[in-house]
């Protein structure tokens, strides 16, 4: 048996960004019909885990993504038939829970056996340092040899904090790639050439023409609400981006303050002129809406992976073109992002490691808790059942349950969704492996030492960063009182701390 981890003080942890979501759970009394078929593997194999001696144990799995309470209940029965008879278990399924709930369940301690979390700033690190987290090598060795078979060593060894394994990566994108995300139909009617790697300069003639033709349509929107903006520097945050590696494909291993770099100040002098030619939402800083490209959006900041346009299409409705600003990378937190963790609260940890490993193994467990339920939830395309759609007169945005294939174990052993390549899952994997490793990956920051100064530089960022990248603030005036600001708060202090713990990692690599 693992020992477990006992709490420490609780701290709240970094925002999730969960959105419009609503709480689901229990596992239903009526099993549905399952399926026989499992996409693009077997579900029959062995699990490598203990065997079954005839007691079963209910294990609570908390997963991100908007679902109701009816349908969590239907998919829960429908693994549990799966699962009493391969591991002794059966599922009570909770999606929906915002980021209040989950630090209340953690803190408190409540018996939950898996949870995702979203690796924002180094959540998981968070949940690392107050000791919500089981460590899993002995649990991971013991019970879950399947999974291990099948994930990358590279993006395994980035899950783990003083050399303690705490997480394990799901098989999503390990790499990041970014740019822009377009309405096509947009696109089409002004005969708009998108290139696919392009520049901001190729972005600010099309936003300008978007514009013209279209004068009350928001070229530029945010990524989700509250001024979201995924990354489109080639930055290595380094966990919180108080301190990062300004180009992560260069073997520099110099920390610096991401708000004094040049191609900072730039990137905020430009979306300064964007704004004030009109270019950008006017109240990108404070909407509180997201998937503002479904409304009177034109485009968005947006992560880039094989697949993501339909993704972007199941979200929003609207079809869309993308354009690249950065080619692929590889740091630590792409690959431990978005994973699972088993809570140090969890009464079963070791049947939790064993279910956790039927999700990277089993194709019908994948798939009952990745797309639902057959029939319901999604229909096979055609005889080869290597595609899905949504059956006949269901909403692809209101099913009940909602597919977010990338926030589970293995999206890769489920069929497609029609509308996506066939060969999604070997561009995926072409993708993650083409990734250039930044010269840091692997590093975990622990700020603990310094967490007065991250406390009060966060205060100074929170004042300034999100209104100057989208150009809400003239940077002329307002950059160097941020950075005067930051150094006063303590960032000095930060970085130092963060290169020498870098260098250390460095060193014993």
């Amino acid at each position: 048996m693992m020992k477990f981890w006992k709490k420490s003080a609780a701290v709240l942890l970094a925002c999730l960004t969960v959105t419009s979501l609503t709480a689901c759970g229990g596992g239903g009394s009526d099993d549905p019909a399952v399926s026989d078929e499992s996409g693009n593997a077997s579900g029959s194999e062995s699990t490598g885990g203990a065997a079954n001696d005839g007691d079963i144990v209910k294990l609570v799995v908390w997963g991100v993504g908007t679902a109701d309470t009816e349908d969590c209940n239907e998919i829960a029965a429908a693994i549990s038939e799966i699962t009493r008879e391969k591991i002794g278990v059966e599922i009570e399924l909770v999606r929906g829970q915002d980021a209040e709930q989950i630090n209340l369940a953690l803190s408190s301690g409540e018996p939950i056996d898996l949870l995702n979390y979203n690796n924002v700033n180094g959540q998981l690190a968070t949940i690392v340092r107050n000791s919500y987290a089981t460590g899993l090598d002995e649990l991971v060795e013991q019970y879950g040899q399947g999974a291990l078979e099948v994930i990358n060593p590279v993006d395994l060894d980035a899950c783990r904090f003083g050399g303690v394994l705490y997480a394990l990566p799901d098989m999503k994108d390990t790499s990041h790639s970014a740019g822009f995300s377009m309405r096509k139909d947009i696109i089409d009617e002004l005969g708009i050439d998108v290139p696919e790697m392009g520049t901001y300069d190729d972005m600010y003639e099309i936003l300008k023409q978007v514009h013209e033709a279209y004068p009350d349509m928001y070229p530029l929107v945010p990524t989700w609400a509250g001024g979201g903006m995924q990354e489109t520097m080639p930055v290595d945050p380094l966990g919180d981006n108080m301190g990062v590696l300004e180009d992560a494909f260069s073997d520099s291993t110099e920390v610096v303050d991401y708000y004094s770099m040049d191609s900072y100040r730039e990137f905020c002098e430009m979306m300064y002129k964007w704004n004030q030619e009109g270019l950008i939402m006017p109240d990108a800083t404070t909407t509180t809406e997201n998937n503002l490209l479904s409304g009177n959006g034109f485009a968005m900041f947006e992560n880039w992976k094989p697949g993501k346009e339909f993704e972007n299409y199941k979200s929003t409705g609207k079809e869309v073109v993308f354009m690249k600003v950065i080619e692929p990378y590889k740091y630590t937190d792409c690959s431990n992002g978005n994973s699972f963790i088993i809570p140090y609260s969890s009464p079963h940890p070791e049947k939790a490691m064993e279910l956790w490993n039927l999700m990277y193994t089993d194709a019908e467990v994948s798939n009952l808790f990745i797309n639902g339920i057959e029939g319901k939830h999604w229909v096979y395309t055609d005889d080869s059942k290597t595609a899905i759609t949504t059956p006949e007169g269901v909403d692809p945005n209101a099913s009940g349950y909602s597919s977010v294939d990338w926030a589970w174990p293995n999206q890769q052993i489920t069929p497609v969704w029609e509308g996506t390549d066939t060969d999604l899952w070997e561009q995926l994997n072409k993708f993650n492996n083409e990734g250039t490793p930044s010269p840091a990956h692997g590093f975990s920051w622990d700020s603990s030492s310094v967490m007065n100064q991250v406390t009060a530089c966060n205060n100074v960022i929170s004042s300034y960063h999100t209104a100057l990248r989208w150009g809400a603030m003239d940077p002329a005036e307002n950059l160097p009182k941020f950075i005067s600001e930051l150094e006063a708060a303590g960032m000095k202090e930060i970085i130092a701390e963060k290169q020498r713990q870098l260098d250390e990692f460095l060193a014993g690599k």
